[in-house]
This record gives structure tokens, sequence and C-alpha cells, in this order.
């Protein structure tokens, strides 16, 4: 059967006369691609476009969609409270009830600051928190992390060559969106080096209110953290006083319900959540150190905590504390990871892999450990692993076009992993001849 996209690439050409650059969001279409894929609907672990092709989607809206989609428990509790009212511009009993489940279950949750509707939004709101409290205006933040499109989050998340992020010692501070303004604010530090965070925190400490960081930088490839670095970095902001912020946004129920900081054992000041939290529905949460959240005002929104989104993150939560959920999601991942690599070996190309929790990452061109985001240059095979995406979408798989972060849903089945696993390999296959 033919792969064709014709209704989606109609659909593009009528967008470009009325939006701008024919998307409303840059993550909607990948650069290589001349138009995206309009979706039409999704079901279990799947979704389905417009022309009628279907998808085993391992891209879950960047991650959100942790329950699949039209997942029962999901549904129903979204239904029941449409029917009672989405947005009434005041609280209901079901956020006091949401706000103690996530005091009890994220680790430095003395209290949540604030609920949002992005991880954007969370993001900006915890390091205005971190500068009422510490009194202090300077942002520490990693080369290659990103944390939102605000002007001073979206500064260095990637570069289009090695050479235009300037050297370690003097890290270029990169802006990404026409009309941002110049990130004075701004510190760019180094993933996994404890000695360049120390340098920095020792010349400019005074100044520095927060250090933000993805604790899996995911933005890259992903990159973990070395053993060891977050500890130091729990240490380093105590020793100078500068508020540790986990940004969460991707990490957050994704990796278990505690997030990073309940994996890693590290236990940041403020921390940011959002995507799965919601299950696909948008919310986002500030939560923290009493002493730190308290510092500041509550945030404001029309359409923060709204009542919909708070009964989907209800619902999220409790079908994420059923037995057996993460295992589940875990074993899953680590079949899919073991197959990627038994493919890799028989076709000879190098591949990291790892499996945490609902989420699976595949690195092609490498089988070592990358350090930080310069490692992406060097050691990727992202073309590689571009032509792998390309093949595997017109075979009824959807990886994650921009880099080697996936996901499994509660839905996901391993009739699912074992097919994509005979795709994977008939695409790599074609993919390595062409190379």
């Amino acid at each position: 059967m033919t792969y064709k996209t014709d209704k989606s690439k109609e659909l593009f050409q009528q967008a470009q006369r009325c939006l701008v650059g024919g998307i409303s969001s840059s993550f909607h279409k990948a650069p290589w691609n001349d138009y995206p894929i309009y979706m039409d609907h999704g079901e279990g672990a799947r979704v389905f476009d417009v022309d009628g092709n279907s998808y085993i989607d391992y891209l879950n809206a960047f991650g959100p969609n942790i329950l699949g989609y039209v997942h029962p428990a999901l549904t129903e509790a979204v239904e029941k409270q449409l029917k009672k009212a989405t947005l009434m511009a005041a609280p209901n009993a079901d956020l006091v009830k949401l706000a103690n489940k996530l005091v009890d279950i994220i680790p430095c949750a003395d209290k949540v600051s604030a609920f949002m509707s992005s991880g954007s939004e969370a993001n900006m709101h915890a390091i205005r928190v971190a500068r009422a409290y510490t009194g202090k205006k300077k942002i520490v933040k990693i080369e290659g992390c990103y944390h939102g499109s605000m002007d001073e989050e979206k500064v260095s998340c990637d570069a289009e060559k090695l050479e235009a992020l300037g050297s370690r010692e003097h890290p270029n501070k990169i802006k990404h969106i026409k009309g941002q303004k110049d990130p004075d604010d701004i510190i760019i530090a180094m993933f996994n080096d404890l000695d360049n965070i120390e340098h920095i925190f020792k010349t400019q400490g005074d100044d520095i209110a927060c250090m933000i960081l993805e604790t899996i930088m995911a933005n890259a490839d992903p990159i973990y953290p070395k053993p060891g670095f977050l500890e130091g970095l729990r240490k380093l902001c105590d020793e100078y006083k500068v508020v540790l912020i986990f940004d969460e946004v991707i990490t957050g129920f994704r990796l278990g319900l505690q997030g990073a900081q309940g994996c890693f054992g590290v236990t940041p000041d403020l921390a940011t959540f959002g995507k799965a939290i919601g299950g696909g529905y948008p919310i986002s949460c500030v939560v923290g150190r009493e002493e730190v959240v308290t510092a500041a005002t509550v945030a404001s929104g029309t359409f923060a905590a709204n009542a919909l989104c708070v009964a989907a993150a209800l619902a999220t939560i409790e079908t994420c504390q059923q037995p057996d959920f993460y295992e589940n999601l875990e074993r899953m991942s680590k079949k899919m990871i073991d197959g990627i690599e038994e493919i890799c070996a028989k076709h000879g190309v190098k591949v990291n892999t790892k499996a945490i929790g609902g989420m699976w990452t595949m690195i092609l061109g490498t089988d070592e450990e990358l350090t930080d985001y310069r490692d992406h240059y060097s050691k990727v095979d992202s073309k590689l692993y571009t032509r792998l995406v390309q093949g595997c979408m017109e075979r009824g798989i959807r990886l994650n076009p921009w880099r080697g972060r996936n996901y499994m849903c509660a839905q996901s089945t391993d009739d699912d992993i074992d097919y994509t696993l005979r795709v994977i390999d008939e695409v790599m296959a074609a993919a390595v001849v062409e190379k």
C-alpha cells in the first residue's frame, strides 16, 4: 500500500494563507518536512491522520499522553466535569484535593506555589519566586536545556553548529526568536561539569538567584546526569545560597510520580511540573520548600487551575497510582530498547539506549554516554536518525522527529512493540545501505 498524505499537504497550503508559517507551534513540523501531517483523532496508543493513515504513537504529544488516547478513566472524569462547567473564575474542591496529592507525592513539595497552563509559564514563575526569595536577579541555566518560550528561558537551547556555541569557558548566549530581548541576566553553564558551575558561583554568586536545569537533558537526545552531578549541584547551591530549580516538565510523572528527584534521590528547592500531570490537558505547577515558595505572591491567570484540567490531573494521578502502572511502562520501554540494541548490532550501527519508566531513548552513532550538549555534534548520527523516523512514519510508526526521546503510554501493547521492532529492522537495513 502506498503511503499518501495529500490531504495534509492541501491543508498546509490552505493554512499558509491565514496562519503565519502555516503552523501554530514550531514543534508541529520538523524542519526537514515540507509540510506537517494533520492528525484527525487518537485511540489507545495510535493516532490517525486526515488521509486515513494509522500510526503507533511513541511521540505522545512530546510526553503528556502518558495514559494514551481517550483513556476511559480520563475521559470519564473530563466528561463528568464538562457537564458541571469548565471555567468559573474560582477554585473548586477538586483543586484542594489535587494540591494535597502533589504535596504528598513530590519530595520537594511543602506547598504548591501556583497552577498554570504550560511548562513555559511554570518555569517563568519559578524564576520569579527564586528572585523574590533571594533578592538577586541572575539565572544560571545549562547550555542545551530547554525551559520554554519566554525571553529569559529560550537561550542557548540549540545551535546550527558547534562553533556557534563559543568556548566552554565563555559560551555564547544564543537567542532563538526574532524580537527576543538580550539575555543580560542569564549565565550559561555546562551539564555534568561541577567545576564549571562552582567557578560561576565563586565569581558571580552574589548576584545569582537560581540555577535551573533539566535533570535529564531531554532537549538533547537526551543526556543523563553523571553519578554525583546532581548531588554536587545540591551542595554548591546550599553553599552559595542559590535556589536550585529542577525543570520536571518532561520527567515529572514520566519516570514515576515523584519525577527525577525521586528517581535520583536529590531534592531541589523548587520544581516545575507539566505535560504528563494532566494526561493531555494543559496544566502545570510550581512546587517547593515552604520558605521559598511563600516568598512571592501567587500567580494570576484566567485559565489557571480551571476545573476541567484539575479533573484531568486527578484522574491521571489516580490511574498512575494503580499497582504495577510504572513497572509495566518500564517493562515495555526495556523491551523496546533491548530489541533496538539487537537490531543495531545486526546492522553494525552504534547505539546508546536507556529506559526509565515510560521514557525510552535511542541515540544513534555512538555507544558511549553523552556528557553534555556539545557531544551531540561529534557523536550523534542525526542524519541516520532522521532517515529512521521518516521510514518508520511511512510504515505506521510515529517517533519523535527531533531527537531520540520517545514514550510508552498506558495503552501500548507488546504487539505494538513487536511490530515496531520489525519496522525499525527493515528501515535500518535500507538506511545503512543508502549511507
